[in-house]
């Protein structure tokens, strides 16, 4: 994808540009579990079909840093959050763990039958849980991306006259779009939007000093920041654009005994500490859940 690059582009920036957001083959971010034992309350519990296999099997696109994407020596072995999430339940239930890579849209159609979970970062909608069971497993929101020690004293509750860098046609714009209107009625500068046709460019400008700050998911944002080594930062939006929510991992319908388990497992997970331990690994410990939570209340 092209990556803008402007004129005065320091070598650092350069730096923060070349790893943000940038899996690489060959380079393994990969969660050590080697401390986690099967639990036998749990593993006894695993539905014949699946203990005979062996393998708990997950549904991904792999194509979401850092939630989950291809990495590796040969660039296709299916790395990130979701994946080590995916690995913990499965080694605590004496299984191995599959991420069998498919477009995002066919992976709820097939549980059941290709795949045992969904873990793709789904978020939980009512919609969604008509033909699904959900387990929920993070309490996402969106972040600002600010480079480090907030040079220009970027504000998220207000920041009339600020230079935002932000993907084009998103929740995020939209939320711009309203803030800057708030800031004109009052009076106030505007706000400079500086759009971008993907996020990796809006983060490559705030890493450059073109612009104060960019904002976008929760884990994108999150995962920047940890690529850059200490050269951005994050700050929480202010409500609408800090509303959190749920993301969950999917179940057939109908399968009521293995979504019950998988949410078990999970909160065994945080309970022993794990589960936090994978999310401080990837720099997203914002989204901690306490528990995990079969077909919660949500307002969408």
């Amino acid at each position: 994808m092209p990556t803008f690059f402007p004129h005065r582009f320091s070598c650092t920036a350069a730096v923060v540009a070349a790893t943000v957001l940038a899996p690489v083959a060959g380079f393994a971010q990969v969660f050590d579990l080697s401390g986690l034992e099967a639990v036998p309350e749990l593993s006894d519990r695993v539905p014949e079909k699946i203990a005979t296999r062996g393998v708990l099997v997950g549904g991904s696109d792999n194509a979401y840093a850092p939630w989950e994407f291809l990495a590796g020596d040969d660039g296709q072995t299916p790395q990130g959050i979701d994946v080590d999430v995916g690995r913990a339940i499965a080694k605590a239930l004496g299984l191995e763990y599959e991420s069998r890579t498919a477009p995002f849209p066919s992976i709820l159609p097939a549980l059941g039958s290709k795949y045992d979970i969904g873990l793709n970062a789904f978020s939980i909608t009512n919609e969604r849980m008509k033909v699904v069971n959900f387990v929920s497993y993070s309490n996402t929101q969106g972040l600002w991306v600010i480079r480090a020690g907030n040079p220009t004293g970027f504000d998220p509750a207000e920041y009339c006259g600020a230079k935002v860098a932000i993907m084009s046609g998103t929740y995020y714009e939209k939320h711009l779009d309203l803030d800057n209107q708030a800031c004109l009625d009052a009076g106030k500068p505007a706000i400079t939007k500086l759009p971008f046709s993907v996020q990796t460019e809006a983060i490559t400008r705030v890493a450059a000093g073109g612009a104060d700050a960019t904002a976008t998911g929760g884990g994108t944002a999150a995962y920047a920041v940890k690529q850059s080594e200490g050269r951005l930062e994050n700050l929480e939006p202010v409500e609408p654009m800090g509303k959190r929510g749920l993301n969950g991992i999917a179940v057939a319908k109908d399968d009521m005994e293995l979504t019950q388990l998988i949410a078990d497992t999970l909160n065994h997970l945080i309970d022993e500490g794990v589960y936090a331990d994978i999310y401080e690994f990837w720099g997203v410990a914002h989204f901690l859940v306490d528990e995990s939570v079969i077909n919660p209340e949500v307002s969408n």
